[in-house]
């Protein structure tokens, strides 16, 4: 039967628990969802735990996709050898058409399986968790794999430069967005939203989805935010997510007297009813790939503030928000500062955004794409 007409295989390998928070998860269930289950059996084999109750965020509609957890610990370590010979044994037994890999371990562990079946590594940040010895090791195993594919240029070109990799096997896939459920809301629903969440049409409102982790540099956001509000009191600060860093950011509101105006709201699952009542988007990243939380605020109609660092530069343009340097508080509350002190032009940003994702990152492309590539490997 043609491969165009035949159900294709497919395992993806992942590092994380997809049905938990982060952007990397998010964006796999956007894909896998929107892959007819007439044309793909998809297998999901999660090197992690599966998430507690309070950590899962979301759920999955489509029967063709099938979950499994099998967490390895430490890539070197025996656990790790010992799903790595399970994994083989199943890919012999599955007769799989393409495994698709994302994160360090489950690129390491695809590239080490049977080379008859076609393989793929999706890249989906700039490397930062990779130490020498690890980055060594995949300049010996990148050339196994068929295709390597980023959601922005700037992870290929940092895979080029740091990897070596060979550029003629990369491919760009920008991540989608779902407009459905991420919009604008009009006035009445803003307000009704605002009055959820505890606030009212005077507050001036910023809000920031990120793991409480390192690269995430909250301590750089609530830094500038102790400037922006101590010249601006409406100012309030809502942090969406969950981590290990949580008690030092806890700390750090405390030491700043902060505690009535930065509000921590956990990871959520209703992330489309806090967007919509925001006044701006912010993320102090110290490094990204192409952030699934800055197109979710974007498709909500918000202008963004962000670090000029990874593929932020391909979604915050100056008519849609405002780039600082990274590790830099000082410019950050002023950019903060620009676009709350100026509404009529912070809204205008906000529906260009709109616009811009809307025409350039739509899930229906990015799912198009990955069958596009699915479908070239196998034939």
């Amino acid at each position: 039967m043609p491969t165009s007409a035949r159900q294709l295989r497919l395992l993806i390998l992942t590092d994380t628990a997809i049905l938990g928070a982060g952007g990397s998860e998010r964006f796999l269930r956007n894909l896998l969802e929107r892959l007819p289950a007439e044309r793909y059996s998809i297998d999901v084999l999660q090197l992690a735990e599966a998430p507690v109750a309070g950590a899962r965020v979301a759920e999955l509609g489509n029967p063709a996709i099938r979950l499994a957890h099998h967490p390895i610990g430490p890539i070197y370590g025996t656990r790790a050898l010992t799903a790595f010979g399970a994994i083989r044994a199943r890919v012999r037994r599955g007769d799989y058409d393409v495994i698709q890999s994302q994160h360090e371990k489950s690129d390491l562990i695809n590239a080490l399986l049977p080379r008859s079946v076609r393989k793929i590594s999706n890249r989906r940040d700039m490397g930062f968790q990779k130490s020498a010895r690890v980055r060594a090791l995949f300049r010996r195993v990148n050339g196994r794999f068929d295709r390597i594919v980023a959601p922005t240029g700037s992870i290929i070109d940092a895979l080029v430069s740091d990897e070596r990799v060979e550029r003629a096997r990369c491919g760009t896939i920008p991540n989608g967005v779902d407009m459905q459920r991420f919009h604008p809301a009009t006035p009445e629903q803003r307000l009704r939203l605002r009055s959820a969440l505890g606030f009212d049409a005077q507050q001036r409102l910023l809000g920031c989805v990120a793991s409480f982790s390192p690269v995430k540099r909250h301590v750089d956001l609530i830094a500038a935010f102790a400037r922006l509000r101590s010249a601006d009191p409406r100012a309030h600060l809502l942090l969406i997510g969950e981590g290990a860093l949580r008690a030092d950011v806890e700390r750090q509101i405390a030491q700043l007297q902060l505690s009535t105006s930065v509000h921590l709201l956990g990871a959520r699952a209703d992330v489309e009813r806090i967007l919509p009542a925001l006044d701006a988007f912010v993320l102090a990243s110290s490094t990204e790939g192409l952030s699934n939380a800055i197109l979710e605020a974007q498709a909500s109609g918000l202008p963004t503030v962000a670090t000029n660092v990874g593929g932020n530069p391909d979604l915050v343009r100056a008519d849609t928000g405002i780039l600082v340097p990274a590790h830099a508080p000082d410019a950050l509350a002023q950019a903060l500062g620009e676009v709350l002190a100026a509404p009529a032009r912070a809204a205008e940003m906000g529906m260009r955004a709109r616009a811009h994702v809307e025409a350039t990152h739509s899930l229906e492309a990015m799912a198009a794409a990955y069958e596009s590539m699915y479908r070239e490997l196998v034939q």
